[in-house]
């Protein structure tokens, strides 16, 4: 009995010393925040949780937390870096909890390094989409500053002259690689029809869980994606087996015809090119209370003598609006861990600009984002425009408000196009429909006034229905100047968007609402394309309809008039619709990385 009360009493004495408070109330800390992060997301996605997703995640952030808090054990200002610690994790929940419902993944670390991108338009998005949630991961760590100052307040012994357990180190890491172990041998044995074995369960990625970033986090833990990212950002080149990969794939898969059997009656047209923020396709054709939010694109999707899909799988990843004008531009698909235009951009691309260059045509780039913003100005020189007009040109009538970007774009568009001498093309940018979506909007319509759906899908499609305005203006505009006639016109978006979390609250073509609109005025024959297709089609497309098949570079989609497309792979693992062609969409994305990295298209194609 007395053996058994000294046990107590010894673990009493360890269990409340102040020291080991601090480090358990840290963990928790820790815990708390990374499983808000994680519960959050999964609610989001589901809508519920099981108590399954709840040990996995429990376990998953422990183990984190005893990652992060190990060198505790050996250093002296051990609370000063537990402090930091706290902080950098509180951030990236902080981040992960504002990026997630845009995004629909987790955000990468390599993008809280993209500073350049750091603009009026980023720091508006960003502050619409803080909630009481987010705000409250910010405030755990101040419940161990409170635990802090009480223990100084004791006098209790200092960073400075704590003891140094290495045996404790050494445990702290032993138990992560146990912990992981076990976790990651119990998910392969509940889930083995996803793995081929169980080093297979260690390193790819649980599906179910959305997006890629995401996949490896609820899989595997922020830890161990953090080492997954860091082993990843040593760029060693392009092996030669990728290279030979590569090179197979596209003399097996990419074509080489040289016709132009599809292209439009116009001789010589003019591309003018309306790349649109966040339209998605479920707008188009929806009443609001009896009355068209889009009249003018409801209007171009029902003419026939239009190139029409309104089923564009959105393929946009972590440059989100970059990565859709890449994809437009180039027939390359983005990365899937970063963002090409801000680490690529002194790549040698192929592009439509240079397909139409090489017949002696001009080519602007016309925006109102900042040049900063995903590295506008530097891609707009990789990709070959002659010029770039954006905020500094347009500032004068962009200061007056954010709403009336689409409209600054578009009248200076149609007052400087017909100025043109010679044949152009002309890519045009708008904004207005970026997120957020939580403020009302500055030109109410009756869609304010509606009951209809929820208030941020309200804001929204206001937004959409100043940009339809703004277009009809454009289109006919366009038709005094005598350029619609002699042009070839694309509507495209250059992504989908959330909107919000709530799919009971918006109308969807599917449950996550990431279809994208194209259309094309002026092609030689009308169709209505089913799909769904990916935006990697586009280009080919295009190709196609300018009659530019000269241009050896075909991209690695797949064009919508040679071709019944009805599948689309969003990345190598999630797919829609099927068809023979997916496979080889699935591959596209590995062939792509190889492309970009390894800059062989220039070689390959002698571009």
């Amino acid at each position: 009995m007395r053996q058994w009360r000294g046990i107590t009493i010894k673990l009493k004495k360890h269990i409340l010393n102040p020291a080991a408070a601090f480090y358990i109330l840290a963990a928790v800390v820790i815990i708390v925040m990374l499983s808000m992060v994680s519960i959050t997301i999964t609610r989001s996605m589901f809508g519920s949780l099981s108590q399954q997703p709840l040990t996995k995640f429990f376990f998953n952030h422990l183990a984190d937390a005893i990652l992060l808090l190990a060198p505790c054990w050996v250093i002296k200002r051990r609370r000063t870096y537990t402090f930091i610690i706290l902080w950098l994790v509180a951030v990236w929940s902080f981040a992960q909890l504002l990026y997630y419902p845009t995004y629909r993944d987790v955000m990468p670390f390599s993008s809280f390094l993209l500073f350049k991108n750091v603009s009026g338009t980023l720091i508006k998005s960003t502050l619409g989409a803080v909630t009481k949630k987010s705000l409250m991961v910010l405030l755990m760590p101040v419940l161990l500053h409170a635990y802090h100052w009480w223990l100084k307040r004791r006098k209790t012994t200092s960073d400075k002259t704590a003891t140094r357990h290495w045996w404790m180190f050494a445990a702290s890491i032993g138990v992560f690689v146990v912990l992981r172990l076990l976790i990651t041998t119990s998910i392969y044995l509940t889930n083995r029809q996803n793995y081929k074995d169980l080093q297979d369960a260690f390193t790819s990625r649980y599906t179910k869980f959305g997006g890629r970033h995401l996949n490896y986090i609820m899989h595997n833990g922020v830890m161990s994606y953090a080492i997954f990212s860091l082993i990843n950002s040593i760029d060693t080149g392009v092996s030669d087996a990728d290279k030979q990969l590569a090179e197979t794939f596209i003399k097996k898969n990419c074509p080489a015809y040289t016709d132009n059997n599809y292209k439009t009656a116009i001789e010589r047209p003019n591309l003018i090119f309306i790349m649109v923020e966040s339209l998605n396709a479920w707008a188009v054709n929806l009443d609001i209370d009896g009355k068209p939010v889009t009249p003018t694109l409801n209007a171009l999707a029902a003419d026939t003598a239009n190139i029409v899909c309104l089923n564009v799988i959105s393929q946009a990843k972590n440059g989100r609006s970059s990565d859709g004008k890449f994809m437009y531009q180039t027939g390359l698909l983005p990365l899937l861990d970063r963002s090409v235009a801000m680490e690529y951009s002194n790549r040698t691309f192929p592009s439509l600009v240079k397909a139409l260059k090489k017949r002696g045509y001009k080519a602007v780039e016309i925006c109102g984002d900042e040049a900063s913003l995903w590295n506008v100005e530097n891609m707009s020189v990789a990709y070959g425009f002659d010029t770039l007009y954006h905020q500094p040109e347009l500032k004068a009538q962009l200061e007056t408000s954010d709403f009336v970007i689409d409209k600054v774009v578009m009248e200076f568009a149609a007052k400087y196009l017909p100025n043109i001498r010679g044949n152009f093309m002309a890519q045009l940018f708008t904004g207005v429909m970026h997120s957020p979506y939580d403020y009302d909007f500055e030109y109410p319509t009756w869609i304010s006034a509606s009951k209809q759906y929820t208030p941020a899908v309200r804001n929204y499609l206001e937004k959409t229905h100043y940009f339809d305005q703004q277009l009809g203006i454009f289109l006919e505009n366009l038709k005094k100047s005598g350029l619609y006639g002699n042009s070839v016109i694309i509507i495209a978006s250059d992504h989908s968007e959330p909107v919000d979390d709530d799919s009971n609250g918006r109308p969807a073509l599917s449950k996550n609402g990431n279809e994208c609109v194209f259309i094309v005025i002026n092609g030689a024959d009308g169709k209505l394309i089913d799909g769904p297709v990916g935006q990697i089609d586009i280009y080919p497309t295009i190709l196609d309809v300018m009659g530019l098949n000269d241009y050896s570079w075909k991209g690695l989609g797949h064009s919508l008039l040679r071709h019944t497309v009805t599948s689309a792979a969003e990345s190598t693992d999630d797919t829609f619709g099927t068809s023979p062609l997916l496979k080889q969409q699935q591959e596209a994305w590995t062939i792509s990385n190889i492309l970009i990295r390894g800059e062989l298209i220039k070689t390959l194609f002698n571009l």
